[in-house]
């Protein structure tokens, strides 16, 4: 392929493209709508007033780190298999990071490639480059929490745009965690958003592609650090951080809108164009971080006072003590956890990553875990119930539930790789901080949240679309994340071999 070295002002006039596809990770739908509508945001409120819009749906449940592979591939998390950064190793109890080449279902531009269609992709979270793909690819170049590496097709596309473009790759966590970090990361974020826009326009102008698909990153990265200074309700609420920053999280919103209205100058009138802020953001406020614990204590809840005390101050103190000094207190710990084997093979359910919107709990299933201790059917079905029952019953200080829901994934999810999702999935009450959590069976849990991160998720995304043949206005039909594989293809007259999702055809008719 020939190197991307083409003038983008010689060239723009000659741009064609049939879809462009712009993705605002985590760019909270609310926000959107607020401050488009109040004109902090011009080019999304025009994209308001003449195209089609829509709120879209996420995975329940697992759509934190679901919602990029299910967007891409067009299925749901029971048969790509991919819903957190570190998850469950079948036949084992081990919880090692998962690697985007292990989705297990390919990209649907794959499918368009095939078919003869030239496609560019820049920047979609949680790929890796697709070999032989008939454009071109970026990975990791600037996204959040960058799973694969900073790499491309064909190769040598990396070294050019890092040579042109630079590689503006950083940890949101660790730069916000230096002496005026806060301000750096907001500088850094929005000159990034600056120069993917500058990045876009020059792989646009190098032919007429008939898929551009870019993910800007920024707004995730704003959400979860920033939350705290734009939320004057928060806990973490600084008033004079705020004085001193403004509100961040408006100023990279400001950013992207700017760079949307950049891109879309450029497009013809045939060109279909989609905007996805793929999934919201709002406060940090669960209770995952207490979940284990809480586990424990409702396995341990026959034990006395004592007992349940002494089985947490050892558990929590296992990891830290080294291993010598473990094996001499196993006989303390047996004497405490009564009946309890030591380790995975005496726990009846267990904690499982699921990044920290929804607690995930997986039960010790005989003949699934190694050391089950459930039988499967209407034993596990039982214990499942009476688990959730405990989990419904826990409260605040104040009386209030902890926990919303419990949700059986069976429930939600039928596919090859349904076994290996949590089994239960535990919506909490996201209404205030958790810091204490009761029920009579566990006695009183006190601990705050020590993380970084202020902003979390939330289930709902926004499509702002603009094309020849879509009417603007508010869409009725309900829209998935995976319906955009289909839509796409279908405008491309490409047919997928296979997806869960549907084509949205107030978007995709028939173009004369």
């Amino acid at each position: 392929m020939a190197a991307f070295s083409a003038d983008v002002e010689t060239r723009i006039e000659s741009i064609t493209n049939r879809i462009l596809f712009i993705g605002l990770d985590a760019a909270d739908k609310d926000l959107i709508l607020q401050w488009a509508r109040s004109g902090e945001l011009p080019h999304f409120r025009s994209l308001l007033e003449n195209g089609a819009w829509s709120p879209t749906s996420n995975p329940p449940g697992l759509y934190v780190g679901a919602v990029w592979p299910s967007f891409y591939t067009g299925v749901s998390p029971a048969e790509h298999g991919r819903y957190c950064y570190a998850q469950l190793r079948t036949g084992s109890y081990e919880t090692p990071r998962f690697s985007p080449s292990q989705v297990a279902h390919e990209p649907f531009w794959n499918v368009l490639s095939r078919a003869d269609r030239r496609v560019a992709i820049v920047d979609v979270p949680k790929t890796v480059p697709s070999v032989a793909l008939n454009g071109c690819q970026l990975v990791d170049w600037g996204t959040h929490d960058p799973d694969h590496g900073y790499s491309s097709w064909p190769a040598e596309l990396a070294t050019e745009v890092e040579n042109r473009f630079g590689h503006p790759l950083f940890k949101c966590d660790h730069l916000a965690a230096q002496p005026q970090g806060l301000k750096i990361l907001r500088d850094r974020l929005v000159s990034r958003v600056e120069t993917r826009a500058h990045l876009c326009e020059h792989l646009r102008a190098q032919e007429d592609w008939d898929l551009f698909a870019a993910v800007f990153s920024e707004s995730h990265c704003a959400g979860h650090q920033f939350w705290h200074v734009h939320d004057s309700g928060h806990p973490r609420h600084d008033a004079a951080l705020a004085q001193e920053l403004g509100d961040p999280i408006l100023q990279i919103y400001k950013a992207l809108d700017a760079a949307v209205g950049r891109l879309l100058e450029q497009v013809s009138k045939e060109t279909t164009v989609f905007v996805l802020a793929s999934h919201g953001m709002g406060p940090h406020y669960d209770a995952t971080f207490l979940l284990d614990e809480i586990l424990h204590r409702l396995q341990n809840s026959h034990l006395s006072r004592a007992g349940r005390i002494g089985s947490s101050l050892l558990r929590c103190g296992k990891n830290r003590t080294p291993r010598r000094i473990r094996k001499l207190l196993r006989p303390l710990r047996a004497l405490f956890r009564g009946d309890l084997d030591a380790g995975m093979a005496g726990r009846k359910c267990f904690a499982i990553p699921n990044n920290d919107v929804y607690g995930a709990v997986r039960i010790n299933q005989i003949g699934r875990e190694p050391h089950g201790l459930i039988p499967p059917g209407e034993q596990c079905a039982a214990f499942a119930h009476q688990l959730s029952q405990d989990l419904l019953q826990l409260t605040t200080d104040s009386g209030e539930p902890v926990v919303r829901r419990v949700l059986q994934t069976a429930d939600l999810y039928e596919g090859t790789l349904l076994d290996t999702l949590p089994d239960l999935l535990i919506e909490w009450n996201r209404e205030k901080p958790i810091s204490f959590v009761h029920s009579p069976k566990i006695g009183t849990i006190r601990r705050r949240f020590a993380g970084r991160r202020t902003g979390d998720h939330k289930a709902d995304g926004l499509l702002m679309a603009l094309g020849p043949s879509i009417r603007s206005g508010r869409l009725e039909q309900p829209i998935s994340v995976m319906d955009f594989a289909p839509t796409i293809a279908s405008l491309l007259d490409v047919p997928l071999p296979y997806t869960d999702g549907r084509v949205i055809t107030p978007l995709a008719a028939v173009r004369k």
